[in-house]
Formats: structure tokens, sequence, C-alpha cells
């Protein structure tokens, strides 16, 4: 039988389209699914970065505090001071050298703690006593500790430029995906509008329902919700990547 309104193929024209349309929001979630999961493990390896960093932080801060305390007591109880003039007058010719008898917390530098461990070495009887022992001991302790933290850190630095490196292909990728959705919605209904069963008075004076049959359905489609978060996830990411990311010696 003859089809004279057109909208047999119109019908065969919109399913095309709307299987089309359902395969590539299909993949669309898909792909924003699949960045979730790599935005949830960004988060988790930066979170561990940070507490490793400030771990680090907080344990060198206290070996310093120690580096300080064995320094004013090797001040107190031995020639160590003289022994660090000697140093700094060596030094003289080639940089300024500022020598503080005894010095806080804060003051506690890298030419201090490998002079402390020069004389030391050299004078292994000091560290053999208690009053030092049990300074050098918790030191020993700390930077072990300190070590150990950093190959963590340093763990969890390299996967999250693991999965940083991922990212600018899987969002381009959901972009795309956007854009082809939107371009096949677009075709569609043009497409559709300009067959002749659209320009017909049977189209006209059809139901609601009839109608429904043969234009494209969007309401279950969510898009727009992918797309604000294809952004906000890629935003989540440009700002990791800015983050200092380097890793530590140890």
């Amino acid at each position: 039988m003859v089809d004279i309104t057109g909208k047999k193929d119109a019908l065969l024209i919109k399913e095309e389209y709307q299987r089309a349309l359902n395969h590539t929001h299909g993949a669309i979630k898909n792909k924003v699914d699949w960045l979730y999961g790599m935005n949830r493990k960004l988060k988790d390896n930066l979170a561990l970065v940070q507490k490793y960093k400030k771990d680090i932080i907080s344990d060198q801060e206290e070996r310093d505090s120690l580096y300080a305390s064995l320094n004013n007591l090797l001040v107190k109880e031995t020639d160590f001071e003289k022994e660090m003039l000697k140093e700094s007058n060596k030094s003289k010719k080639t940089s300024k050298v500022i020598i503080k008898p005894r010095i806080k917390d804060s003051d506690v530098d890298n030419f201090r703690i490998n002079a402390i461990k020069d004389y030391l070495d050299k004078y292994p009887e000091y560290a053999s006593k208690s009053s030092f022992k049990k300074i050098l001991d918790k030191i020993t302790e700390i930077e072990t500790g300190i070590k150990h933290t950093k190959k963590k850190y340093n763990h969890h630095v390299s996967e999250v430029l693991r999965e940083l490196a991922y990212w600018p292909r899987n969002v381009l990728e959901a972009e795309n995906l956007i854009k082809r959705f939107k371009s096949q919605l677009d075709e569609a209904n043009d497409k559709l509008k300009n067959m002749r069963y659209f320009k017909s008075v049977f189209y006209k004076f059809a139901s609601e329902s009839t109608k429904m049959n043969v234009n494209i359905h969007t309401l279950y489609y969510k898009v727009d919700e992918f797309d604000s978060t294809i952004k906000q996830l890629k935003e989540e990411y440009l700002r990791a990547k800015k983050q200092d990311l380097e890793e530590m010696e140890y």
C-alpha cells in the first residue's frame, strides 16, 4: 500500500536518528562515569600527597629542634664552637657564615647540621654519652621515618602525575561526544521538519500522541547535565595540574 502521507518514511528516519542518539548518549554517560572514577582516584592521591607533605614538614621541624638541642649541648660541653669558628674562617673567602653559640629551633640549617655530624664523627666518644645518644637515637628514628614518608609521598605524586596524563585525551573525547550528540539532534530535527509528512495537513491535524511518535524523544536525555559535569571535572583537573607535584629526594 502506497503511503501517500509520508508518515512511514518519517517514522523510519526518526527511529534511525533516535537509535543514533541513544548510542551517543550512552557513550557520554560511560565517559562521564569514567571521568568520575578518574577524578576520585586523583583526589584520593592528591589528599595523600598533601598528608605526607605535612607529615614530612612536621617531622623535619621536630628533627631540627633536636639538632638545635644537640648543638646547644655540644656548645656547652665541648669545644664544638671553636671547631665551628675554624670552619667559618675557612669559608669566609667564599661565603658569609654567621656563628651563633646557642640557637633556637628555627635557626638550625644544613651547614650547622653537617658540622654537628662531622664533629661527632671526629669525636665519637661524645656520641656514646647518654645525653647525646638519647638525642641522636631520636634523630635517627625521625630521619628513618622521614625517608619512608618521602617514599610514600613520591609514590602518590607519581600516581597523580600518571592520572593527570590521562585527562586531556579523556576530556577531549567527552567534549567531542557532547558535540556529536548535539549535531545529531540538530540534523535529526532539521531532516524531519523538511519531510513531506511534517509539511502536510495529516501532521497538522494529527493527535499529540501521533506527533510524538514521529518526533525525536529527548525527555530522558541528560546531555546538559553531563556537559556541566564535564566542565566541572575539567576545572578540577586544571586546578590539580597547577599544584606543586615534584618528587622529593631521600
